[in-house]
């Protein structure tokens, strides 16, 4: 099953179901948004379970990997795989994708496909994070997730939705900007290479190490979050709708963890 790009699948697949399910317009086809989303999240589950049942357990490197170039000029990639920790990312972001279509079955009657369309490109892009293995795909990826998010938490959540979803921007926003600056870093100290597999061998100075690793402690903190980067997590839990929270709990505050066993560790 390795010959299949199981990784890409996993990623566009969620992503082109949403847009397909956008285009059922209006809530009078909200019957037809709603089955179309879930045959949409099923399958995106479905196609993520040969990398349970064809992972190599003897294997410690990356696995499914895919490699394609992107932007020549700046050596940009498109370059997906998973490893142990990632692969079971990946299984269970499809899955929780499936509950919260569910979830929001019969409660959310307003702007149907859009709620629903929303959740099944923020799996896509979700995926792409824990699957990237280059660092302008995974920053494109990282960057791109918090938008479904926020649409989320800004149109279906409670009351004081905006000030959450725009709490939520502006920290994790805040928290991005530092992590490009390390990821230029990384590119000039590597000779023009985007690939994480190549930083983590890189030969660092302790100086450069420490001030790159306080720039990913801050982006990553914010999603995890850690104090004093968590006051936006009690506004937007509150205020978020049910799929918003089960998203944010399952998924999106693991991205934090993830990006410090991927990025501040090994590096």
């Amino acid at each position: 099953m390795s010959t299949y790009p199981l990784l890409s699948l996993a990623i566009w697949i969620p992503i082109v179901a949403g847009l397909v399910v956008l285009t059922t317009g209006g809530d009078r086809n909200a019957p037809l948004a709603r089955m179309l989303s879930l045959v949409g999240a099923v399958a995106a589950f479905l196609i993520t379970i040969p990398l349970w049942t064809g992972f190599d357990l003897a294997n410690g490197g990356m696995q499914f990997v895919e490699l394609k170039t992107w932007i020549p000029r700046f050596n940009i990639n498109y370059h997906l795989g998973v490893d142990g920790i990632s692969m079971l990312f990946v299984i269970l972001n499809a899955f929780i994708t499936i509950i919260v279509v569910a979830a929001g079955w019969e409660v959310i009657q307003n702007k149907v496909a859009q709620y629903n369309a929303a959740f099944l490109i923020m799996s896509g892009l979700m995926n792409g994070i824990f699957t990237s293995l280059d660092g302008v795909l995974f920053y494109v990826f990282f960057e791109a997730s918090l938008i479904p998010l926020y649409l989320i938490i800004g149109v279906w959540g409670g009351p004081n939705r905006v000030y959450a979803a725009f709490k939520f921007f502006l920290y994790t926003l805040f928290g991005s900007l530092l992590f490009l600056l390390a990821l230029m870093y990384l590119f000039i100290q590597s000779g023009g290479s985007f690939s994480i597999l190549e930083w983590h061998k890189l030969p660092i100075p302790l100086g450069p190490q420490i001030w790159l690793f306080l720039a990913f402690l801050i982006a990553f903190a914010v999603k995890v979050p850690m104090w004093p980067v968590h006051t936006w997590l009690p506004d937007a839990h509150v205020e978020a709708p049910t799929g918003g929270s089960i998203v944010l709990a399952a998924i999106a505050l693991k991205l934090g963890a993830y990006g410090f066993l991927r990025f501040s560790l090994p590096i």
